[in-house]
């Protein structure tokens, strides 16, 4: 799970740290500092629609039923 929260400074206060900890049991939290605005950390400009046309490739059998699975399959 990956999970990106942009806060401002004053907005980590205690509260911020009991619900982490709450939400995040057993769980490894890395926070970063940046010094770049939070709207410039994101690439906005629109996706282009057929970028990867002709790159991916499905083989013939794709939709064939899995000998893994012939145990599960009516």
């Amino acid at each position: 799970m990956h999970a990106t929260f942009q806060l401002k400074p004053d907005e980590l206060n205690e509260n911020f740290l009991r619900l982490i900890k709450t939400q995040f049991q057993n769980k490894t939290v890395e926070i970063a500092v940046s010094d770049v605005p939070g709207q410039e950390l994101a690439n906005n400009s629109p996706r282009k629609a057929g970028t990867l046309k002709g790159r991916i490739k499905m083989s013939a059998d794709f939709n064939e039923p899995l000998a893994d699975f012939a145990d599960y399959q009516p």
